[in-house]
């Protein structure tokens, strides 16, 4: 398991209800794309941390791992918006500025709201309670299966990786090239058997095409819903009014 699913799966909100948890994230991320910036979006941004740190107890160097990958990758994607090619030179645009500083603004807002809800809620219940509220077998079944492979690949591409830089196998432009094409072959190799072995393990638990998953329905308290409407309409006020 990576550090995302421990974490994911050793918290104090993992056993909660998923609904209650998809009501109270899926809420943020909905007021992330309604409310206007900036006040709104720092206060989502605050309410997930404190639910992940405080309240759920998740650690805080995964926590913001998971945080700051995507954020460093919309702020290498605002600079199309911020930048214009005039005359063969690249020139600040006024106007992309204010859209791309807006734009960051609520995506970062509303990934907050997603990372949240993955460092807090296992895949396994999320497909569970996708498969009760009338998700298709088949196509749970193929996210479980991708999100498995995906895991093993990347722990085999960092050991491929760790075992080539053991072989000195960069320490030349040409030995890291060969390097590098040798670690792309043996993972597509790999990505062929694992993602077949994956699959006949898999069916071995439930019918091929199938998931079949230990994840228990816990019962929604009323008063926990109460609680997470009143913090949503807080939030959007407040983002609203300021």
């Amino acid at each position: 398991m990576n550090p995302l699913e421990l974490a994911a799966s050793h918290n104090r909100w993992t056993n909660l209800p998923v609904a209650e948890k998809l009501l109270l994230f899926g809420g943020l991320l909905v007021a992330a794309l309604l409310v206007p910036p900036p006040v709104g979006h720092l206060v989502i941004l605050a309410v997930c941390c404190l639910c992940a740190v405080a309240l759920a107890r998740v650690p805080v160097r995964i926590y913001l791992a998971a945080l700051l990958a995507p954020v460093a990758f919309l702020a290498v994607g605002a600079g199309p918006l911020v930048l214009d090619l005039v005359n063969w030179r690249l020139v600040v645009d006024p106007a992309g500025v204010d859209t791309a500083w807006r734009t960051v603004s609520r995506a970062i807002a509303a990934t907050a709201a997603t990372i949240t809800l993955a460092c807090t809620t296992p895949v396994a219940d999320l497909l569970a309670a996708g498969r009760r509220a009338g998700l298709p077998g088949p196509l749970a079944h193929l996210v479980d299966t991708t999100y498995r492979l995906i895991g093993v690949l990347i722990d085999s591409a960092r050991t491929l990786r760790h075992s080539h830089d053991l072989r000195l196998g960069h320490r030349t432009s040409r030995a890291a090239i060969l390097s590098l094409g040798t670690q792309f072959a043996s993972v597509f190799v790999l990505a062929v058997r694992r993602a077949r072995a994956i699959d006949d393990a898999m069916s071995l638990r439930a019918e091929r095409g199938q998931t079949a998953v230990l994840a228990a329905a816990a019962p929604v308290s009323a008063v926990h819903v109460v609680v997470i409407c009143l913090v949503l309409v807080s939030v959007a006020t407040v983002g609203v009014l300021t």
